[in-house]
């Protein structure tokens, strides 16, 4: 499933966010960026983007109402999980995320969330 050509998009990018990420840790070290943060960001929505890529791929497409029930419940998994993230990272006493990097998170995110728009509009 993960090689469907529907979900190479999704795939490229996650290899493309990868391959920045570890280029930048190991070669170009940026402050104020905690990278390792942005990569499990990464990891978190490429796991949910198959995720939602399964559940559109097995939507009916003789019920429209359906396809809009499907983005906002992928929505609404998204948001609770990201919350659940959230309070595990801060107990965990880690420091601050910055706001560089919940910027650039955000970014992906909506990049994730473009494509998976894209999928459902396309069914």
């Amino acid at each position: 499933m993960i090689l469907n050509k529907k979900f190479l998009p999704v795939t490229a990018l996650f290899v493309l966010m990868n391959t920045i990420g570890l280029y930048c840790i190991y070669f170009f070290p940026i402050k104020g960026i905690k990278l390792s943060f942005i990569l499990v960001v990464n990891l978190m929505l490429f796991i949910l983007a198959l995720f939602n890529f399964w559940r559109i791929r097995k939507m009916d497409l003789s019920k429209p109402n359906q396809m809009v029930q499907s983005v906002m419940m992928g929505t609404l998994v998204k948001m609770m999980i990201f919350a659940i993230a959230a309070l595990i990272y801060s107990r965990q006493n880690l420091g601050p995320v910055g706001l560089i990097t919940l910027f650039i998170s955000m970014g992906i995110y909506l990049m994730y969330t473009f494509l998976e728009i894209q999928w459902t509009l396309k069914k």
